[in-house]
């Protein structure tokens, strides 16, 4: 198969290290067709991407990464092709998240503090350097820059887990909350990486309730994975969508944009299925 889109990256407009700009530039670099920015909670980063994506040539797919839960268990769900104009049905959403966002993250400091850790709501905000959806990486930064742990990774797993002296519980959508948005917004849904932490049991009956696609061609999965998620897509008859979930060199270790994708067809598939589902929105 011949990667032609990245359909999962960060940039600074939440938890990458790279801005939108230089994410389409590597995507350039990496002669790429097409990239979507799924930034958690946020198209902040959007309109740099897609006005530096028309200098380069490269599609830029509108999209973003939204976490909900069934029962105790995390999923996240990638959203494409959504209308993320101020106002829509998706970004109403988006602003109650990155609101719960930050103050879940001040939270965690205030945890901290209370616990012992000389950590200011000042380091969390300086870490965040402006993103629009601040989350528990920044908090991890803080942490750090106090010398509390030695990477942003061990300050998470030690301090902000649960049970960690940080922890604060996030906002909880369900997976309808997630999928009555994004349709609402012309968009599709795709469960992101499903084969990372495996609950295979619930994607048929995710389907039936409104998910349109798995993550198969995701950077981290073995090709028995791609294999297996692929061919339960096509069983029902769903879509499949792939990509680096890049972040940036030091949040994640060697992975670069167009590690992991889908080639021009599969691209096809899932944009003529957001264009079917703006046409029914247009027409109601």
């Amino acid at each position: 198969m011949k990667i032609t889109a990245d359909l999962h990256s960060h940039t600074t407009a939440s938890d990458g290290e790279w801005t939108p700009s230089a994410v389409v530039e590597a995507a350039a670099a990496r002669g790429l067709a097409a990239l979507a920015i799924t930034d958690h909670d946020t198209v902040a980063g959007l309109p740099e991407a897609i006005e530096y994506g028309g200098n380069l040539g490269i599609e830029i797919i509108p999209g973003c990464e939204l976490t909900a839960y069934e029962g105790a268990i995390e999923l996240h769900i990638l959203a494409y092709f959504i209308d993320h104009a101020p106002g829509s049905q998706f970004t109403a959403l988006l602003e109650r998240l990155q609101h719960a966002r930050k103050e879940r993250a001040l939270a965690m400091a205030a945890k901290l503090r209370t616990a012992g850790f000389l950590i200011d709501d000042a380091d969390v905000l300086e870490a965040a350097r402006g993103a629009a959806s601040i989350g528990r990486p920044h908090v991890a930064a803080a942490i750090v820059k106090r010398g509390h742990a030695p990477s942003v990774n061990a300050a998470i797993v030690k301090f902000l887990l649960p049970g960690g002296a940080g922890y604060v519980e996030k906002l909880r959508l369900t997976p309808e909350d997630v999928f009555a948005a994004v349709r609402g917004s012309g968009g599709v849904t795709i469960l992101a990486h499903p084969g990372s932490a495996p609950h295979d049991e619930l994607i048929s009956p995710l389907f039936r309730r409104g998910l349109d696609g798995v993550e198969a061609f995701y950077r981290g999965h073995s090709e028995v994975n791609r294999r297996f998620y692929a061919g339960l897509a096509r069983r029902y008859g769903k879509l499949t969508s792939g990509g680096s979930d890049f972040h940036g060199p030091t949040v994640r270790p060697g992975v670069s944009v167009g590690d992991g994708g889908i080639d021009g067809s599969t691209l096809n598939a899932l944009r003529a299925a957001a264009t079917q589902r703006k046409q029914t929105i247009a027409l109601s």
